[in-house]
């Protein structure tokens, strides 16, 4: 990596850090120049505004998350692939904690100009998990928005209850909350696997 390149994630990780700590609102650019051991002025020249700062932000996670879940469009058993899925996302959410405050608590914060492009990508990685759980029970198609919204939910809240010791590692807890959400909670197989 470059050292231009390198100094921008730099930058971008002492950003998403700081959102994450005391929120978009509370941060301002002196801080996140101070962070990163650069002037304010210095700073300008890789961020053009704090607004610019939040999108950069939220399009790298948005990157990682891709990345992350990029296993299950090479799937071909529509299971398996909402398996992925959720693995690559919960993965994420649970090694990158940050970045799951700054999407889930400030991703609003976003003016319309930034907001264009970072609006688009979450509509196109809510629409991917639609799409596999329309492929899963292509009768049930008018409701996988909804469904793809209430797995999102499952998984977005996970970081706040989510105890390695009591869950099991993040593979097994992906397991069984796909499981959980394809069979439901009294499912008999759910409760058969958790036994194991």
């Amino acid at each position: 990596m470059q050292a231009y390149d390198q100094r921008y994630e730099d930058i971008l990780d002492s950003a998403e850090a700081l959102f994450a700590q005391q929120g978009f609102h509370a941060t301002s650019m002196r801080d996140i120049a101070r962070a990163s051991c650069i002037s304010v002025a210095g700073l300008y020249y890789y961020l053009p505004s704090k607004q610019q700062a939040l999108s950069f932000v939220c399009e790298r996670i948005f990157d990682r998350l891709e990345a992350g879940t990029a296993e299950s469009a090479r799937l071909s058993d529509p299971h398996e692939r909402l398996a992925a899925f959720v693995r690559g996302h919960l993965r994420y959410l649970l090694t990158n904690n940050r970045s799951y405050r700054v999407l889930l608590h400030d991703l609003q914060a976003l003016d319309r100009e930034s907001n264009g492009s970072t609006r688009a990508r979450r509509r196109r990685y809510f629409q991917s998990l639609v799409d596999l759980l329309a492929a899963l029970d292509p009768h049930a198609e008018e409701n996988a928005r909804m469904a793809a919204g209430a797995l999102f939910g499952m998984l977005n809240w996970a970081p706040t209850w989510y105890r390695e010791e009591a869950d099991g590692d993040v593979d097994a807890a992906a397991e069984r909350l796909t499981e959980l959400f394809l069979h439901g909670f009294r499912s008999g197989a759910l409760v058969a696997r958790a036994s194991l």
